[in-house]
């Protein structure tokens, strides 16, 4: 079972784009991602895991799935719940793979 990410508000999704190599490699490495990969940053709300502190901006790693009905956001490694009235209002706009130089 993957961990509980906790609750994260004003968020923005980041979709890359993919050359065809690229994608032949992502998908060979990441195959539980789905091809054309998307990450999300956001501000931390709380953190069952402890990884993220109340107020912390984060980057996740490649989504899985996301319900936008239920705002959960599953990534590789992490199920996390999206405050979705606050979808858009990260201090980031969707900067596409540059979103990839982001390291916490």
């Amino acid at each position: 079972m993957k961990k509980d990410g906790g609750n994260i508000k004003n968020w923005q999704l980041h979709h890359i784009t993919l050359t065809e190599v690229e994608a032949k490699l992502f998908t060979k490495h990441f195959p539980d991602a789905i091809i054309n990969p998307i990450v999300f940053t956001g501000t931390v709300v709380d953190d069952p895991t402890g990884r993220w502190q109340p107020g912390y901006h984060m980057r996740s790693t490649y989504l899985v799935s996301f319900n936008r009905i239920t705002g959960i956001f599953e990534s590789l490694n992490t199920i996390y719940k999206l405050d979705m009235e606050t979808e858009g209002m990260d201090t980031m706009p969707d900067l596409g793979r540059d979103v990839l130089k982001i390291f916490y």
